[in-house]
């Protein structure tokens, strides 16, 4: 069972925590969980409220049920949890049922998702989303590095409403 904490109790460091050790991002749509791997993010205030900011390519299973659900979860987990990670990063919820190939168990708590094996969890209500403009970045190699097959990432921003450990 998970114990909600306030995100002003937290000590941690954003930099390791999203790019190197990575996270799963959840949203529901139509009864089924979509989840990912990711390794891009950014967290902060926006509007006045603590928001978190996440990169998901329209090519991802998980791009769908973010774009149209209205809230997601971002989980982190203890390192002897990186299988988790690697598996849920190297397959496709397209072709199978991620949740039980990677073992973990899945809890609701109101309209969220969260797994009984994440330390961390933030629940988010998502506040804005837009397609990346190519024509925007300043530095062109970043488009040739990312962007050859041109599926460009989206950005979804949501306000942290709920923190559980």
């Amino acid at each position: 069972m998970k114990s909600e904490v306030m995100l002003s109790q937290l000590e941690f460091n954003p930099f390791s925590m999203i790019g190197q050790e990575g996270f799963l991002i959840s949203a529901a749509r139509g009864g089924r969980v979509a989840l990912m791997t990711a390794g891009w993010g950014l967290m902060g205030i926006l509007w006045g409220k603590p928001v978190v900011t996440v990169y998901v390519r329209p090519s991802r299973y998980t791009y769908d049920a973010l774009k149209a659900g209205e809230r997601f979860t971002l989980s982190f987990f203890p390192r002897d949890k990186a299988d988790v990670l690697r598996y849920c990063g190297s397959h496709s919820g397209r072709e199978c049922d991620k949740l039980a190939g990677s073992g973990l168990k899945e809890e609701r708590i109101g309209d969220y998702v969260v797994y009984n094996e994440a330390n961390l969890t933030f629940a988010c209500r998502k506040l804005y989303m837009r397609e990346m403009d190519e024509r925007l970045v300043l530095d062109k190699s970043i488009i040739g590095e990312y962007y050859g097959e041109k599926d460009v990432h989206w950005s979804f921003t949501g306000q942290i409403e709920h923190v559980y450990i």
